[in-house]
């Protein structure tokens, strides 16, 4: 079928694709499985509360084998990302893994307003004070750079949690402005990265995912293709395909 036509890599977003919360989607290990016979693997993901290392250990945990360098993480693309542009000295707001991503890296930490630039991931012990610190820091012109803009994230099959948007919205009504920079999905810049590392043009990328607007999104900014992964979605878009679950995405790329 033209739809698989030049592709050479799968790229999967992992909450409420390949996994809710402790569970592993049904059909997830019989799909990558078939397509590691073929196809090269990637996995990615906007959560920026976890380390490469801590995902690639869940993921072989609930029985997803895979290797750490397939692991993409929105922390780790923002240390990158911070590198590549210079951005350092910088105020966290994010986990202890984020932190540890980011000063592996080579970055600055500054836990007080005198940063200079401001770095937003997934907090859970975010409160008011960070609010208060991150403004002086944007007032005093510095950059504002967000993992990413998600709302909530899945846990289970009808549960959601709040996402590193809530803390990133919560900061830019506070201070009346956006982020300079959203490193996570739906910028491509992870995606391009992936791309990169593995060698493959855009036109050669699937990307698989849950969310129309995050990752299919990313997919159709970067020029691959999209599969998403929905029960009651529907297809308008050029490049994109909508399947039910991973069970009926295996039958369908055999049956094509």
């Amino acid at each position: 079928m033209k739809f698989f036509h030049k592709i050479k890599l799968f790229a999967f977003d992992l909450d409420g694709t390949l996994y809710f919360g402790e569970n592993k989607a049904q059909g997830a290990e019989d799909l990558l499985d078939f397509l590691r016979e073929k196809y090269q693997i990637a996995f990615f993901t906007n959560n920026s509360s976890k380390t490469c290392k801590e995902v690639h250990k869940k993921l072989n945990r609930l029985g997803i084998k895979c290797e750490l360098n397939e692991v993409y993480t929105s922390s780790i693309a923002t240390a990158l990302y911070l590198k590549e542009t210079g951005i350092n000295n910088i105020y966290v707001i994010g986990s202890d893994s984020f932190r540890n991503d980011l000063q592996s890296n080579g970055l600055q930490i500054v836990d007080n307003s005198s940063a200079e630039n401001l770095v937003v991931g997934l907090d859970l012990d975010f409160n008011y004070k960070k609010i208060a610190t991150a403004l002086s820091i944007i007032l005093n012109g510095g950059k504002f750079i967000a993992c990413n803009e998600d709302g909530s994230f899945p846990v289970g099959k009808n549960s959601e949690m709040p996402a590193c948007g809530a803390m990133v919205g919560a900061i830019s009504s506070s201070a009346n402005k956006k982020p300079d920079y959203i490193v996570g999905k739906p910028n491509t810049y992870i995606l391009s990265k992936i791309a990169e590392t593995y060698g493959v043009k855009h036109y050669e990328i699937i990307v698989v995912g849950d969310s129309l607007k995050s990752d299919i999104q990313m997919a159709l900014n970067y020029n691959s293709k999209g599969i998403l992964i929905n029960s009651n979605g529907s297809n308008n878009k050029k490049n994109i395909l909508v399947i039910k679950n991973l069970e009926k995405l295996l039958r369908y790329i055999k049956e094509n």
